[in-house]
């Protein structure tokens, strides 16, 4: 599966790039909100093709002006939760989290930091299975 990473913590990348590696899938790293999008939507394209990923993992929030919630929706106007998945994590708790949690769709699955490979690893098995 080819998986597109956004974070801009280098230690988080290493980690997700490692498990996600490890278990067969062909990663593609950012750390910028904008990178990313560019890689989902090149601007040479005049026409909608297919994701170049299967399943996206990012972070909610990230320094700069374009936040985790921004690329989300960007990607949620050309591609529904079926045609490419969308797994969010956060280290974000309490009001800062609820209100992220206020305006994301409630089907988003969003995971904590730190969080174990394994929950990471079932989260893309249901997501893939549906």
């Amino acid at each position: 599966m080819n998986i597109g990473v956004l974070d801009d913590n280098p230690a988080i990348l290493a980690f997700l790039s490692t498990t996600l590696r490890m278990d067969g899938h062909t990663v593609v790293t950012h750390t910028t909100g904008t990178s990313m999008l560019e890689a989902i939507f090149p601007a040479a394209t005049t026409s909608m093709q297919a994701a170049p990923y299967d399943l996206v993992v990012l972070d909610l929030l990230l320094p700069g002006t374009m936040t985790g919630a921004d690329v989300f929706f960007a990607i949620r106007k050309e591609f529904e939760s079926w045609q490419l998945p969308v797994i969010i994590i956060t280290a974000v708790s309490g009001p800062t989290l609820e209100q992220f949690r206020r305006i994301l769709p409630d089907d988003v699955p969003l995971l904590r930091k730190p969080f174990a490979p394994r929950t990471l690893r079932q989260l893309i098995s249901q997501l893939t299975d549906q």
